[in-house]
């Protein structure tokens, strides 16, 4: 099992389990424990709720504020359609890794160049000391 169905799954392992404590009803939970509890990150969160209203595995009203939310776990996962929308889940996942480790490469080659930058900074006055040394040397010379 690949890591993106794993999430899913631990998002309707937490939901459930998260209904069970509030018996069947509909709880407000924020959405910063939901992110703590699963260990995503809030892209892959926000993605995430989304899919799983659209599979109608939860209901998702306002809360208090915009960081809270009023959920409601339906319990009647329609298989088909859920296993459909996971495969959104796993692409939009993939996507966003891809763009994290792009991100993160562009990093370090940035990191690179600047390192590479300053030894030629260093080497091109290390050439310049030697260069005004053979001058004065070469001026010995022909004195």
């Amino acid at each position: 099992m690949k890591l993106k169905d794993k999430t899913y799954h631990k998002f309707l392992d937490f939901f459930e389990k998260v209904s069970r404590k509030h018996e069947e009803d509909e709880f407000e939970i924020a959405y910063s424990e939901i992110q703590r509890e699963t260990g995503v990150a809030s892209i892959t969160l926000k993605k995430a709720l989304q899919i799983l209203e659209e599979d109608k595995v939860i209901e998702i009203n306002p809360g208090r504020n915009t960081r809270y939310g009023r959920i409601r776990y339906l319990n009647k996962t329609n298989n088909f359609t859920a296993k459909n929308n996971q495969a959104k889940l796993v692409v939009m996942s993939a996507a966003h890794e891809d763009n994290t480790n792009s991100t993160l490469q562009l990093k370090t080659m940035a990191s690179l160049v600047e390192q590479l930058r300053q030894r030629v900074r260093t080497q091109e006055m290390t050439i310049s000391v030697i260069l005004d040394r053979l001058a004065d040397l070469e001026d010995k010379v022909h004195s």
